[in-house]
């Protein structure tokens, strides 16, 4: 990485703090600026604007995710009851996930606070991040029904949508409304809990 490069991954490390800090709307550049310790005119040199910045953490938020939560069917083989393996799929997708987000804090506070109706663009950005999170989803639930682990007569859509929207509360009230408690049980109950409940979800008929 040059010199140009790490300052670019400086002025956005700067602005996840400032962003997560204080939200989009109330921080300003000179925000990210004092900071960062640079004068106002070397955030130019890389971003357009306080949005273009904004969209870039998210973008980049997006994109090491899908990274961070990939994985293979090979891992799960053995001597186990059927929806097992679905599940112990799933946990390791979860897993990855909270672990993701613990390790970004700063960035997923940034992600889990996006709101309907703040702004189109920000919206955007944030369909596409549940979306791939969705699609990762039901890739997982029809892979089970595929192979026989997962009952074949459940809805696609609606059962992993309603996995996806327990995990975005989930993580919302763990990792923005009540970090503390997130503490105190630890981020493997969590994970732990949030799999019993869908696998709750994957037995209904």
């Amino acid at each position: 990485m040059n010199k140009g490069e790490q300052t670019r991954e400086w002025l956005l490390k700067c602005a996840e703090k400032a962003f997560s800090k204080k939200g989009y709307y109330e921080t300003q550049v000179s925000d990210i600026v004092k900071l960062a310790r640079v004068a106002k005119g070397t955030i130019y040199q890389y971003f357009k604007n306080k949005q273009d910045i904004f969209m870039t953490l998210l973008d980049n938020y997006t994109r090491e995710w899908e990274q961070a939560v990939k994985l293979d069917i090979k891992d799960f083989r053995g001597d186990m009851p059927a929806i097992d393996y679905a599940l112990g799929f799933l946990r390791h997708r979860l897993e990855k996930t909270a672990i993701f987000f613990s390790e970004n804090e700063d960035r997923t506070k940034i992600v889990l606070r996006i709101g309907v109706g703040v702004n189109e663009v920000f919206e955007s950005v944030m369909r596409v991040f549940e979306n791939k999170v969705l699609a990762r989803i039901m890739h997982d639930i029809a892979l089970g029904q595929r192979q026989g682990h997962i009952p074949k007569d459940l809805n696609l859509e609606t059962t992993g949508n309603a996995i996806l929207g327990a995990v975005l509360r989930v993580s919302y009230y763990y990792f923005v409304i009540n970090r503390k408690s997130l503490k105190k049980m630890s981020l493997e109950k969590m994970i732990d809990d949030s799999v019993k409940l869908a696998g709750n979800t994957l037995r209904m008929r």
